[in-house]
């Protein structure tokens, strides 16, 4: 697929598009919402340096250090308890156990993919805990950058109340967690932002019955990173979403009992 490169970007060797005036440096990246670094794995074998991760489930954060981590490592925990989440965890592992002919392997950074490639810049710090409690100062002083030096923010934020495979719940509790991105976007203010999430994301909204999609941009223009209107054109030129752009019309959302109820809404972006 051809795509047209804009004039203020290049294409690294390793096929990352990357703003031009970091061409000749380490692109680097914090990765949010990392799982076990699915999204990490891509940028870094594209060539970007990720510098740090951050995401809620322990479990999670073993197997992404075990894969990207490199020595010397941090964790670095939101609350008190997030230490005492990883540690029980960790003591399962500590126990030994055997599977078939083999001891189970206790799992340390650095041990598993990205061991036999020395080549690849590892990960060196991974942020364990609720990303609502957590400030991109936090994130900058760990990894030694100033706000504005990030190359690439990215990550993807929890999609299970945006995909029509659910039941598109606008309460979700969990769909606010995308204005947590656009929150840590403005403290941050890396250079590019790349987050990934369902398609049936450009039509939800939110409890208010504003389209996510175009409440998150605003949260971007309103901190002053970003037009609104980027995120309209960037979903529009999508070749897979085919997005119709239409205007809003007011929606009211109302809760009876366990069942929820919404007007018939014309978002900014919808996805056929």
């Amino acid at each position: 697929m051809n795509l047209e490169i804009r004039p203020e970007f290049c294409e690294t060797a390793k096929g990352l598009l990357v703003p031009r005036r970091l061409a000749r440096q380490h692109f680097t990246g914090v990765d949010l919402f990392a799982g076990c670094g699915g999204m990490s794995l891509g940028f870094i074998q594209a060539g970007c340096r990720v510098l740090a991760a951050v995401d809620n489930d322990p479990q999670a954060a073993l197997v992404y250090m075990m894969n990207l981590g490199s020595y010397p490592c941090q964790f670095h925990f939101v609350e008190p308890s997030d230490r005492e989440r990883l540690e029980a965890v960790l003591e399962r592992y500590a126990k030994p156990r055997r599977k078939g002919n083999a001891i189970a392997v206790f799992p340390t950074a650095g041990s598993g993919w990205i061991r036999t490639r020395p080549d690849l810049p590892g990960v060196r710090h991974f942020f364990l805990g609720d990303i609502r409690k957590l400030s991109g100062r936090q994130i900058l002083e760990a990894i030694g950058l100033e706000v504005g030096e990030l190359g690439c923010l990215f990550g993807g934020p929890p999609c299970q109340g945006f995909s029509v495979v659910g039941r598109r719940n606008v309460m979700d509790p969990r769909n606010s967690l995308i204005f947590e991105f656009a929150r840590l976007v403005l403290e941050i203010r890396p250079l590019t932002v790349v987050m990934e999430n369902v398609p049936g994301l450009a039509s939800m909204v939110t409890p208010e019955g504003l389209p996510v999609l175009e409440a998150f941009g605003q949260m971007l223009e309103k901190g002053e990173w970003a037009e609104a209107a980027i995120i309209r054109r960037a979903l529009a030129s999508h070749p897979d979403a085919r997005a119709i752009l239409r205007t809003p019309k007011k929606a009211k959302v109302s809760n009876q009992g366990s069942r929820q109820e919404r007007s018939e809404v014309g978002p900014l972006f919808a996805v056929r």
